[in-house]
């Protein structure tokens, strides 16, 4: 290989669209008429980005607690078995539930399916510095799914509210409001 080809591959690049060869510092495809920015920001919020994964939080409620004080730690080996078989994976796609300690089952809910989020923040909850967040799904096969036991719930619901959003935009899907 000459010193010629390589100054030209660094010079030019092939379109992600159409696949000629344009230069590397094109904004615009100048054969299909392609913005390159908005299509590489367009893959960008294509692919699946994990939010947030693993288990809640073993005791998340000053009621809890509670529970555990009066029953001398037997309560907690509870709560400790029902946070062990559960575990969240919340992407920018879909809400991916695994239930189960020895047998394990696994959902998964399309975010662009919710049709609702609610937080609730019981008094117990808020004091340790957590909430609830219920999801209602247009999915007949899980209608309802609870996120609870995460830190700084909050914000993360937020952000799946907006990728919820905008996976309806990607699929061009339309909300239906029943009286």
């Amino acid at each position: 290989m000459s010193t010629n080809d390589t100054l030209d591959n660094r010079e030019t690049k092939d379109c992600p669209v159409c696949g000629e060869t344009i230069k590397a510092v094109a904004i615009k495809c100048r054969f299909c008429n392609t913005d390159l920015q908005a299509h590489e920001t367009n893959v960008e919020h294509d692919a699946e980005k994990v939010l947030f994964a693993g288990r809640p939080a073993t005791i998340f409620s000053a009621w809890q607690w509670i529970a555990v004080v009066l029953t001398l730690g037997i309560a907690y080996l509870y709560y400790w078995f029902i946070a062990r078989g559960l575990h969240y994976e919340i992407t920018t796609q879909r809400v991916k539930l695994e239930r189960g300690i020895f047998s394990k089952v696994k959902d998964n809910v399309e975010l662009f399916t919710i049709e609702h989020f609610d937080l609730n923040s019981p008094f117990g909850m808020r004091l340790m510095g957590y909430c609830i967040l219920q999801l209602r799904s247009s999915d007949t096969s899980y209608s309802q799914l609870q996120l609870y036991g995460i830190k700084n719930l909050e914000p993360l619901a937020d952000t799946l509210r907006e990728c919820s959003m905008r996976e309806r935009a990607r699929r061009r899907v339309t909300a239906i409001i029943h009286p």
